[in-house]
């Protein structure tokens, strides 16, 4: 409830604030947003596996997903253009997103081991492969 609340109220500061591009998101995962020209959707999304480490998930400066195992989410963008995604635990791993309207993404995020700690892993996998493992989270 807290880290909604904490979402929501980040939400807000974003519109106060003007900052663009406006981040939607937060919304149920099971509520999946149809497709529609004026925005894109980055789904989000970690299979389980043995590290149970969790780490936030940002676009640009924003927290948009808490990567744990078995989860997952996703987030409207209204603007077009080329965004950072990246994480940090012990390294900063991102990757770089050419956003178009009208397009989904899948963004798979797990973890690989590092010097001391696990590292973050941020992947864009294919829309017709991400939408199945996608949904076969519960």
């Amino acid at each position: 409830m807290m880290k909604k609340l904490l979402f929501a109220l980040s939400l807000i500061v974003m519109t106060l604030c003007g900052c663009s591009p406006k981040i939607v998101g937060g919304a149920s995962a099971d509520s999946i947003p149809a497709s529609h020209p004026d925005y894109a959707v980055i789904y989000f999304y970690r299979p389980g596996n043995f590290a149970a480490t969790p780490y936030d998930v940002h676009i640009g400066d924003d927290v948009v997903y808490r990567s744990k195992n078995k989860t997952k989410t996703f987030v409207k963008i209204d603007k077009p253009g080329t965004y950072e995604i990246w994480g940090k635990t012990e390294s900063r791993e991102s990757l770089t997103l050419k956003v178009e309207m009208g397009k989904d993404y899948y963004i798979k995020s797990f973890l690989h081991f590092g010097v001391a700690l696990w590292r973050p892993s941020l992947e864009e996998v294919a829309p017709e492969v991400g939408k199945v493992e996608w949904n076969s989270i519960r």
